[in-house]
């Protein structure tokens, strides 16, 4: 990805991703990839495999699949989730800007609107060129996106959910803020509070995302050599972009 701070928001979101972002997706995507990996076999590899929410479900049913993600302490949460599952992962730290990787690949996932990320000019076609010589003849890439809503500036956070976490409550609060560029700002301040209601410890993270509209994406993935082999949209719970959520492009070679 493009130059990140020295400490990269997921860095300190590791230990709770899975009640934070992994709770926040509001349908069965991990479902939705394991029956696309199984119809397809053959290896896949994960981007921003994370603390494997989607990778170990994927190991557990017998998939070929290897993973790689920006974040270090991701990473380790990783292992120490897979080591509970007595799963052995081969996974490695790695940016989207630079996939050091040797395919081919039967599939290439790019889950839970990665792609975002890349905002940078010729980021998100450099990602694309490179993802497409990863493939087999017959692979493809699977991109995630967000459907881009209207966005309000807010100067001021805003709760965002309280869920119980540890004995105790994990509390998020937002801040968006839409630059001039397009890109999102996104600000979330977490607070964690023991089972007395006392504050634990208090952080915030800080992201620029730039979202893709599905047509923009798609122009970006045929200029890049990728052509659309089917379009998903909330991971089949509807066949209609109206009201959905998340679309899922399925990629191929043209």
């Amino acid at each position: 990805m493009n130059a990140q701070p020295d400490t990269w928001s997921y860095d300190l979101i590791a230990d709770i991703y899975a009640e934070d972002m992994g709770h926040s997706m509001p349908h069965d995507d991990i479902g939705w990839y394991r029956d696309l990996c199984r119809r397809r076999g053959g290896r896949t590899l994960e981007l921003g495999c994370g603390t494997g929410r989607i990778l170990l479900p994927l190991l557990r049913d017998g998939a070929d699949a290897i993973g790689i993600d920006l974040s270090l302490p991701m990473l380790r949460r990783l292992r120490r989730n897979a080591a509970a599952l007595d799963l052995t992962p081969r996974v490695a730290r790695m940016s989207l800007q630079r996939l050091a990787l040797r395919g081919p690949f039967t599939t290439v996932l790019a889950p839970y609107s990665l792609v975002t990320y890349l905002t940078a000019p010729g980021e998100l076609h450099h990602f694309l060129a490179a993802a497409r010589g990863l493939l087999e003849p017959d692979g493809v890439l699977v991109l995630d996106g967000f459907v881009p809503k209207a966005v309000q500036h807010h100067e001021e956070f805003r709760p965002d959910y309280r869920r119980p976490y540890a004995h105790g409550l994990l509390a998020r609060d937002k801040r968006i803020t839409v630059l001039d560029d397009g890109c999102h700002r996104i600000e979330r301040r977490y607070r964690l509070h023991d089972d007395s209601g006392g504050l634990r410890e208090e952080f915030t993270t800080c992201d620029r995302i730039r979202p893709y509209r599905e047509p923009d994406l798609l122009a970006h993935a045929e200029a890049a050599g990728l052509t659309i082999r089917s379009t998903s949209y909330d991971y089949g719970v509807t066949t209609a972009p109206a009201g959905a959520q998340f679309y899922t492009l399925t990629l191929g070679r043209s």
